[in-house]
């Protein structure tokens, strides 16, 4: 329900975009005919009940159509994936390892996460409660508006068909429309015969642009946004051009010369009481006064002046009901999330099997609880199951995951076997050192009623590497070797920012030779012995070097490293990280 609700806010806001861009058109309209007006109401009635457009540069739309969502309320809690975009920027932008250690265990302890669950709840509990108070607002207002429509219907049960469609009733005082599949006129008995002809032909022009509908649908969509008062003055405005144009094509019919007939018409049979919303479309219901002072001010315009005004405004309501297009790939808020650990695929698994372990991994990655309980067989084996990871039933939901590290990203690899009904996956886990660890994690899952369950997970974390077989099983994956580019996602810069500090916590002086940084950022244990080629030298702004590393099994590995130097605020420092553009694209 929450979802849904949110949807409908997300629709709101964009419609309320174009109601004030509609209203300022309709403003500088005001000398044209009023047909032109009340077309373009058809983009907020769009933008009320569809929610889906297609997106282009053409878009006239100057926000986000997506405003709200689950990611930005979980963001005011700090819980969310922009949270952990803004501690990488802290990462590029030179932060603390004090800062950022706070600001993560602020977030990310197992008590900081039991008080963010806290609130968390809390705030479900209040878009839970908005959702349901929407949801019995719109079926109050409908139910209302049906209940009149049947009170009216057994009102005119005795009223009497004159001809076609045609009916009299003696109970009501002004003419109107009422149906949808068989509209029917009814009229007050006794009209005279110029007035009854002016009131068919104004009713006949509704029927014939099946307004009636129109009207039905825009309070539809004003029940569904009931909350928004810009909704319910884009619905009376549209009815006053509705009206107004209806008015102004009587005229065109019957000839400019009986405005004054049709005006004192309308006055004598205009109505105080308003008929129910929605439908029907009364005669002399909506602004009298106004409909009148437009009906003698009316002057046929000159047809090019329309047919431009009207290419103008298809244009405009085109461009209202395009969503602007996707930011391009080089936003800095998607570069953030460039850590060469792209997910891939099995390619021969089906679609639904690659969206469920992608789900599971997203949600994993996001510490969402919600989700993750949800993709097990029940709750009992999701609870049983995720002990290890503090997956815990609160009161207004589940908790999941603790302090850091832990995978910040949604960069994930993952393969799948079939066969075994079992997926692995990747994940890197990040300190504010920074410092990167492999997590892998085998899931295993069954399939029941076309769905996909989860009915046991394992993880092992890859902090300790002492052979090449462990080495092989955490970086090379698929025959290539996948780690994140210290360089390219600023974690060297970050790392000469801190060689700066005084006091730091940490002994940053391991990145300063090649063999100690390999050693420490892929976390090997166990070397017995390293061997340093040939190919750099101290003087090298940006050397290289091969560290081929034997462990106590005797196995052996070779790592390409590179050197970063800073800018002159780094004293001319330089770090030694591994050279992922040569490791990644699968040497040594």
């Amino acid at each position: 329900m929450s979802g849904i609700f949110i949807t409908v806010l997300n629709m709101s806001l964009t419609a309320s975009y174009c109601i004030l861009v509609v209203i300022a058109l309709r403003l500088l309209l005001r000398r044209q005919p009023k047909l032109l007006s009340y077309i373009l109401w058809s983009v907020v009635l769009f933008r009320l009940l569809c929610p889906v457009s297609i997106s282009g540069s053409f878009s006239l739309m100057r926000m986000d159509t997506k405003m709200i969502s689950m990611e930005n309320i979980e963001e005011i809690n700090g819980a969310n994936e922009n949270n952990r975009e803004e501690n990488y920027d802290a990462y590029n932008n030179g932060a603390t390892v004090n800062n950022l250690a706070e600001a993560r265990n602020a977030e990310d302890t197992p008590d900081a996460g039991r008080t963010e669950t806290s609130k968390q709840p809390r705030l479900q509990t209040v878009i839970n409660a908005a959702a349901w108070i929407w949801l019995i607002g719109v079926v109050l207002l409908i139910l209302r508006s049906a209940v009149s429509a049947m009170k009216l219907r057994r009102f005119l049960s005795k009223a009497v068909r004159t001809e076609d469609n045609i009916y009299e009733d003696e109970g009501i005082d002004t003419p109107f429309v009422m149906g949808i599949i068989s509209p029917k006129i009814y009229l007050p008995p006794h009209l005279s015969e110029r007035e009854k002809e002016y009131v068919l032909a104004h009713e006949n022009i509704h029927i014939v642009r099946k307004d009636y509908m129109i009207k039905l649908a825009a309070y539809v969509a004003a029940c569904i946004h009931w909350f928004n008062p810009f909704v319910w003055l884009a619905f009376s405005l549209m009815e006053n051009d509705m009206e107004m144009s209806c008015d102004e094509a009587v005229l065109k019919k019957m000839g400019m010369e009986n405005k004054e007939k049709y005006s004192r018409t309308l006055l004598s049979l205009s109505s105080e009481t308003p008929m129910l919303q929605g439908n029907p479309i009364a005669f002399g219901e909506r602004k009298v006064k106004e409909r009148v002072s437009n009906i003698l001010s009316y002057r046929k315009k000159a047809l090019l002046t329309v047919v431009l005004t009207a290419a103008v405004l298809i244009a405009v309501g085109l461009g209202l009901a395009i969503n602007p297009e996707a930011k391009s790939d080089t936003d800095e808020s998607e570069n953030i999330n460039n850590i060469n650990l792209t997910y891939k695929p099995n390619m021969a698994a089906s679609d639904k099997l690659n969206k469920f372990v992608q789900e599971y991994a997203e949600a994993f990655c996001d510490r969402n609880g919600e989700v993750i309980a949800s993709l097990y067989v029940n709750e009992s084996t999701a609870l049983a199951d995720g002990e290890d990871m503090l997956l815990e039933k609160t009161e207004g939901g589940y908790s999941f995951g603790w302090s850091s590290p832990w995978p910040f990203f949604n960069d994930y690899r993952y393969l799948i076997n079939e066969g075994e009904k079992k997926a692995e996956i990747w994940y890197y886990a990040i300190v504010s050192d920074p410092h990167v660890t492999v997590w892998k994690q085998e899931i295993q899952y069954i399939e029941k009623d076309g769905k996909y369950y989860l009915t046991e997970t394992s993880i092992q974390f890859m902090d300790s590497i002492s052979s090449k077989s462990e080495f092989d099983e955490a970086y090379l994956i698929e025959g290539e070797h996948i780690f994140v580019d210290y360089i390219d996602n600023g974690f060297a810069e970050a790392i000469l920012s801190h060689m700066e500090e005084e006091n730091s916590p940490f002994d940053y002086t391991v990145y300063e030779k090649p063999e100690t940084a390999a050693e420490y950022i892929l976390n090997l244990t166990g070397v017995v012995s390293v061997d340093e080629s040939s190919r750099y030298s101290d003087t090298d702004k940006t050397g290289l070097a091969t560290m081929r590393y034997t462990f106590a099994d005797g196995s052996e590995v070779d790592i390409p490293m590179c050197a970063f130097t800073g800018d002159e605020a780094a004293g001319g420092k330089k770090v030694w990280v591994v050279d992922t553009h040569v490791w990644n694209a699968g040497a040594p």
